[in-house]
């Protein structure tokens, strides 16, 4: 008979990440990224029939599943969203506290798994509200890693066939999913002492991959399917090919304008050692802070207590999945000179897993020595989390919904069968008109609206300005050009960095 007490702290994490998601959804109000955007609207071309890519979009599983929620429940789009992603959120949660059971922890260690998750201000206050794959890719990269483990630690095939269904599955969701099914298995060099114990971890975690590997070409022949016919997947074979590119056509001219004009006489000569510290930097940086810097701290703090604690497997297979998402990390930096912290939010789990340990000994271990200085980042550790936790569920100010307010505001006021132009794709979104490209107008396009009268045919204008010189004069500009409309609101983003005009077609 299960002693439901016993398990108390699992009931209670499961309810309190239950609760928190549907909070932080519902005090969203509907907000959506651009990127949401194109996934619900591909998600409608779905659901009608249409399963054609466009805007050179292609990767269209998550939409797909979009759609086939919609169709099933009579739901809306973007209400199909929201539940994938409750139902993704909470599968990531049952994951994480699954690692944290496989590494040797308790019922409590994986409660502070889910609290320190639920304290992260990236992960759960800014992506769980967007209708975003990235949710799905990390639910099923997890639940991967884990089948890996047991695989390691106890050698069964089943554990192996799962490993590789769920990597399939994560890779549907984001392409980065094939580099972790391909690098991450390499662990068996580390785990498996004699050679023919090493060649089956190796080669095992592979089986599908190598038994697809086989009829692949006869596949492509027979479907006359060339690399050009893959979409992304043929950035797993041009990858390096891409960063080499960029390196001589972009990073090169940078770092003869850092040695130049930055660093000049006598110092030229660490131009390039100058620049490659920095490009490492960022994303070391966009690693260690993408799940909060409270488990960071924790860990720095009780790196000792952590490696003893955790079964020894499980803690080589997860350092090491630490080091593959740095290293993906920087090549992505190095390829687009970009990086997004949702591209290393894997390194992020691991470092809540690993800090779970470290607030389980603390907590459940009274003769548990703490200097002061341990003790002062311990502190700082938990009030980050803390923070952040409250930070997520508490209302959003109005300047979070000043786009969703605006087209509130004229919808209100719009005569019937009359037009509104919304300027930006959120606005058009929000007021459910006809799909027009997931971004927003640019000033030449609103200007030759305005040139040839077209403009005149709406009887509001929603216009976004940024607080810059440049868009100040695009506002005075604007007053002068838009003859027939007044100014009749204006609403204000983040700290009045940006804001919407409301101008009214005078009669």
């Amino acid at each position: 008979m299960i002693n439901h007490r016993k398990h108390l702290p699992l009931y209670l994490a499961f309810a309190l990440a239950f609760v928190t998601c549907i909070r932080i959804i519902v005090i969203q109000h509907g907000w959506v990224t651009n990127d949401s955007i194109l996934y619900i609207e591909m998600a409608r071309h779905f659901s009608m029939g249409d399963p054609h890519p466009f805007e050179g979009y292609s990767w269209g599983f998550y939409p797909a599943l979009i759609a086939c929620l919609h169709t099933i429940s009579g739901l809306g789009l973007q209400a199909s969203a929201n539940v994938l992603i409750v139902f993704f959120f909470m599968l990531l949660v049952w994951g994480l506290m699954r690692m944290v059971s496989i590494a040797g922890g308790n019922d409590w260690t994986q409660f502070y798994a889910v609290v320190l998750l639920l304290g992260s201000g990236y992960i759960v206050g800014n992506i769980l509200p967007m209708a975003s794959r990235d949710l799905g890719y990390w639910a099923m990269m997890v639940h991967a890693v884990n089948q890996l483990i047991l695989f390691y630690q106890q050698g069964r095939w089943k554990q192996v066939i799962y490993w590789q269904i769920f990597a399939l599955l994560a890779t549907l969701f984001r392409i980065e999913g094939a580099v972790q099914w391909l690098v991450l298995p390499l662990a068996g060099f580390f785990i498996a002492h004699q050679a023919s114990g090493r060649l089956k971890k190796i080669a095992a975690p592979y089986s599908l991959l190598i038994i697809g590997s086989m009829l692949a070409p006869v596949i492509l022949m027979f479907m006359h399917i060339s690399l050009e016919d893959l979409g992304r997947v043929k950035e797993l074979f041009t990858g390096f090919q891409d960063i080499k590119l960029n390196v001589t056509q972009q990073i090169t001219h940078r770092v003869d304008v850092m040695r130049d004009e930055v660093i000049g006489e006598p110092f030229q000569e660490y131009a390039w050692f100058a620049f490659l510290l920095v490009y490492i930097a960022i994303p070391t940086l966009k690693c260690l802070g993408v799940a909060g810097w409270g488990p960071t701290l924790f860990v720095a703090a009780e790196k000792h207590t952590i490696k003893k604690n955790i079964q020894p497997v499980a803690y080589q297979v997860l350092l090491f999945w630490l080091f593959v998402s740095w290293i993906i990390g920087c090549l992505i930096t190095f390829k687009v000179n970009l990086l997004s912290a949702r591209y290393v939010a894997l390194f992020g789990f691991v470092l809540i897993v690993f800090s779970s340990f470290a607030v389980q000994k603390l907590l459940h271990h009274p003769k548990t020595k703490v200097t002061p200085v341990k003790r002062l980042f311990l502190i700082i550790a938990a009030l980050i989390v803390l923070a952040g936790f409250v930070n997520n569920v508490k209302p959003k100010g109005a300047d979070f919904y000043y786009e969703i307010d605006a087209v509130k505001y004229v919808k209100s006021r719009l005569p019937d069968g009359q037009q509104a132009l919304y300027a930006s794709a959120k606005q058009r979104f929000y007021a459910d008109v006809p799909y027009d490209g997931r971004s927003d107008y640019e000033w030449d396009d609103l200007s030759k609206r305005i040139a040839d009268g077209r403009i005149q045919q709406y009887a509001y204008l929603v216009i976004k300005l940024g607080d810059t010189p440049e868009e100040n004069a695009k506002l005075k500009a604007l007053h002068q050009q838009l003859t027939g409309f007044e100014l009749e609101k204006t609403f204000y983003g983040h700290k009045n960095r940006k804001q919407l005009l409301v101008f009214k077609r005078v009669s």
